[in-house]
């Protein structure tokens, strides 16, 4: 049998078992890790801030980073998830570690027009179990997300299950509309995610309709070798390949692609981290000789020019070796500012919503990994500035005699070139067709009626916002 074909067998049989992402990881190792910082004396609010990014820029900043937020670059992000509150089976909610740190990086945050969603996690499968298949513990978490984003003045909310089961497929799914719908209708503007898995063994992601109700899913496009594989690797090879196997960020892209129509929602994720292991030999995919550990991209590159970077073809990425006398050699694995900008490149290249970070701070004062994201996604020219600004929303949501459909950066019409909304239904019928020059205003009013003027019946709809450059998808829910 082929090895390649053995090594899958092996995985999907095994692999929900044993697997134990980077989140979950790190989580674990800083529980009850407490920084004291001041609280600020004040709210800043979410201020309007033109920034030149042609793509989102996602982050992850988790609880035991303190105050690194000192040094990140705002005017290269988009979007910082807090990381993170435990989400409980009933729908309660854990305390928030290391609150003032989450203040302070609200306040800065906010200040630099960067908006700040808090992540709630659950990485035991039976507690997610719990959760999701009851309507009422459903009903808990969107509340209590609510009143936690509404308490801290934050800007959303970003969900991390890992990794659930198929038996959570349709209620993981419901949660997230009712979570997004909820939201949506209650604080027009707010932001929910979700984090999902680079494969998902445990088929328990829709990733079509997940993409559709919410605002964006945050593909974890690392891990593929981790702490625990056999083989010392690279942790988010680029291509497929016969040295690395078929799962790489390209497989990884292409499998979403092929199942979710929604490209402007997808964000991929690229890790700010590598893994070092106690390895047999110094050479290529040695075998393992115990569980490895992971280290920040500071950590990595500063061992890297000590014994020397190298660069593997094969996976696009780079790693470097070193052997301790009494012990033996050791392998690390991790991206630099070259193979991250090969992924952003495939960002790009199909079209996706933007990149996505595990996790801001772990480059520590370096500057390497912002020039990357600077070369891919900073825009020099003011037109394609402008037309990035263009969002969609719909409120309220649901309605039953008409509609505001909202164009956030309504200056900016004028520069996309061409564009219309059109409304859809269900089936993907067209029934609405509605012409930008109305939108002068930022906002035109629908009242649930067809090209002809004839009043539609109740169900879900799509306004689809299309121009040379941008399109936007809202759903709305009709009700007569």
């Amino acid at each position: 049998m082929n090895s390649l074909i053995l090594t899958f067998l092996i995985l999907s049989s095994s692999f929900p078992d044993i697997y134990q992402g980077i989140h979950e990881l790190e989580w674990m190792e800083h529980q009850d890790e407490v920084i004291n910082v001041p609280s600020p004396d004040s709210v800043i609010p979410l201020r309007i801030v033109e920034r030149p990014l042609r793509k989102d820029v996602y982050g992850y900043y988790p609880y035991w980073m303190g105050t690194s937020y000192n040094y990140l670059k705002f005017d290269l992000l988009s979007h910082i998830a807090y990381f993170s509150v435990e989400l409980n089976g009933d729908g309660s909610l854990g305390s928030i570690p290391n609150l003032t740190v989450l203040e302070n990086l609200r306040n800065i945050a906010h200040l630099n027009g960067v908006m700040v969603l808090i992540t709630a996690t659950q990485f035991d499968n039976d507690t997610i179990i719990n959760l999701l298949n009851s309507v009422s513990a459903r009903t808990n978490a969107v509340n209590n997300l609510y009143n936690l984003v509404m308490t801290y003045s934050l800007d959303g909310a970003s969900i991390d299950f890992e990794f659930p089961t198929n038996a959570v497929k349709d209620s993981l799914t419901l949660f997230m509309t009712e979570l997004t719908n909820y939201f949506h209708t209650n604080f027009p503007g707010s932001h929910i995610t979700l984090a999902t898995p680079a494969v998902d063994w445990g088929n328990a992601f829709d990733y079509d309709k997940l993409a559709l109700n919410s605002d964006g899913l945050f593909i974890m496009a690392y891990n593929y070798y981790w702490t625990g594989s056999s083989y010392a690797g690279p942790v988010s090879p680029l291509p497929s390949s016969t040295l690395w196997g078929t799962y790489s960020v390209i497989w990884t892209v292409n499998d979403y692609i092929q199942y979710g129509i929604y490209r402007d929602k997808l964000i991929l994720g690229c890790p700010y981290y590598g893994i070092r292991w106690p390895t047999q030999d110094d050479n290529l995919k040695s075998p393992t000789r115990g569980t490895g550990s992971a280290l920040t991209y500071s950590q990595a590159a500063d061992s890297a020019n000590i014994y020397m970077k190298l660069w593997e073809n094969s996976s696009k990425t780079v790693w470097y070796r070193n052997y301790i006398t009494g012990d033996g050699w050791y392998q690390c694995w991790f991206d630099d500012s070259l193979s991250l900008r090969m992924k952003y490149q495939v960002v790009i290249d199909s079209t996706l919503c933007g990149v996505g970070i595990w996790a801001l701070g772990y480059d520590g004062t370096k500057n390497e990994l912002w020039g990357a994201l600077r070369d891919a996604f900073y825009y020099t020219g003011i037109k394609e500035r402008l037309s990035r600004k263009v969002k969609l929303s719909v409120y309220p949501n649901p309605f039953s005699t008409s509609t505001t459909i909202r164009f956030h950066g309504a200056q900016a019409l004028k520069s996309t070139g061409a564009q219309e909304i059109k409304i859809l239904d269900i089936s993907g019928r067209l029934v609405r067709t509605l012409v930008a020059c109305d939108l002068c205003s930022g906002a035109l009013v629908w009242d649930g009626r067809d090209n002809e003027g004839r009043l539609l019946p109740s169900g879900i709809y799509f306004c689809t916002f299309t121009s040379t450059v941008n399109k936007k998808t809202e759903k709305v829910h009709f009700i007569r």
